[in-house]
């Protein structure tokens, strides 16, 4: 169900890897029926295989026993993944915005049909984060995962990280590159990092998915400046999802890691997971986490997962009853910093609110040079609340010139 580029991609490994998927798994598989709403002008592609563009011909056809929904968005992949599974129909999906919306209901659903939904490709493509979590890890409590989930920001990162590119720049070559959409704003928003992150954390601390309750910043207020002071010191900055257990917190946010922790050398459009576990210590899963090629190979580990599946016994990806709460009260290092004006005062008018606030100042550093300068503060340990309320007070000062840049240091991964 969709032949875009995913799609297409799936259909190439089954065309051209048939054979060897059936050696290694004995798993031989017929594409039956392509759904596409303009499969008429991919006729090169699709060749001899029957194609349309009613869904009744794939969700009313009973020799059909997988679907893989590759639509996605909300609808009509929503209304094809239900009706599937009402069928007896187990599905595969690439589609993490229906998952993180509509999981819970979907997977309650496949159970009660006896059904399997597979989902490897809506999360990391690649990385196979999900089995990770059902196999390798099941006898774990998974006490904390840090992710680099989206690639288009790891790849504007490191950008301006290693060329020394400004945000839109770096953004620019990335939609050259095919990395980013001409909106990109769904992605160095969060948003995708967060959904993504709703679904792992589901798996990883036996809660329902969602969404909401994943505290969401992205990347757009990063500037070339912040990377060299993170540089200075011996830092480097990551959009990072991270989820904790007890209380659970779950949220995205660029931060500043040191330089040397396993997750400061993931770059350019590459994913990463980091673990930390109960009884199998600490466990990284990194490669390419998006794009056709990778993501049409998740898929395909999916339909062999499926087609090997006892029908009987579908799997409990989703284990928990209890929604996830969105925390507030995290506390951290953070980052900041102020682009104001070289005037006498401008510091005590920091210090005495970051004071107020009970906010503890670490050090303060300032390089000279034309207006404006930027003044970067690092705090001690504190909780985030009042350090917004404190940066409100300082951004609404007539000597800042700039709304404040502040990161979490999550030194201590």
């Amino acid at each position: 169900m969709g032949l875009g580029t995913v799609g297409q991609g799936v259909l190439r490994i089954l065309r051209d890897h048939g054979e060897a998927l059936e050696h290694r798994s004995g798993v031989r598989f017929e594409i039956v029926r392509i759904f596409d709403r303009s499969f008429r002008e991919k006729g090169d592609v699709i060749r001899d295989i029957p194609a349309s563009d009613n869904m009744e011909d794939v969700l009313g056809d009973p020799s059909i026993d997988i679907v893989a929904e590759l639509l996605g968005g909300i609808e009509p992949a929503y209304t094809v993944v239900t009706r599937a599974l009402a069928a007896g129909k187990d599905v595969v999906t690439a589609n993490k915005a229906l998952l993180a919306r509509h999981g819970n209901e979907l997977f309650e659903l496949s159970h009660q049909h006896s059904c399997e939904i597979a989902f490897e490709a809506a999360v990391a493509a690649a990385l196979p984060v999900i089995k990770n979590l059902r196999r390798g890890l099941i006898a774990n409590e998974i006490e904390a995962l840090y992710g680099i989930l989206n690639g288009t920001c790891n790849f504007i990162i490191t950008r301006m990280q290693e060329d020394g590119l400004d945000y839109a720049a770096a953004l620019r070559e990335a939609q050259v590159r095919g990395f980013a959409e001409a909106d990109p704003s769904f992605d160095v928003g969060g948003k995708d990092a967060a959904q993504k992150l709703a679904i792992i954390s589901a798996l990883a601390f036996d809660t329902r998915i969602n969404e909401d309750a994943v505290l969401t910043e992205g990347i757009e207020h990063i500037r070339l400046v912040d990377h060299q002071i993170a540089a200075d010191l011996k830092c480097v900055i990551r959009l990072l999802a991270v989820a904790r257990r007890d209380p659970l917190q779950m949220r995205v946010h660029p931060v500043l890691i040191h330089e040397d922790h396993v997750l400061a050398h993931v770059r350019d459009e590459r994913n990463a997971v980091f673990f930390a576990t109960s009884n199998s210590g600490p466990q990284l899963l990194m490669g390419l986490g998006a794009g056709a090629r990778p993501t049409a190979a998740a898929v395909v580990s999916d339909l062999v997962f499926l087609a090997r599946e006892n029908p009987e016994t579908p799997e409990y990806w989703i284990s928990g009853t209890k929604d996830p709460v969105i925390h507030h009260e995290y506390a951290y290092r953070f980052y900041l910093r102020f682009q104001t004006y070289d005037r006498p005062g401008v510091m005590a008018d920091l210090a005495r609110i970051l004071a107020e606030e009970n906010i503890s100042i670490a050090s303060v550093s300032q390089k000279e040079g034309p207006e404006p300068v930027n003044v970067v503060v690092i705090t001690h340990t504190t909780p985030e609340v009042p350090l917004r309320t404190a940066i409100k007070r300082i951004d609404a000062l007539d000597t800042i010139l700039a709304p404040t840049v502040a990161m979490p240091m999550e030194l201590d991964l």
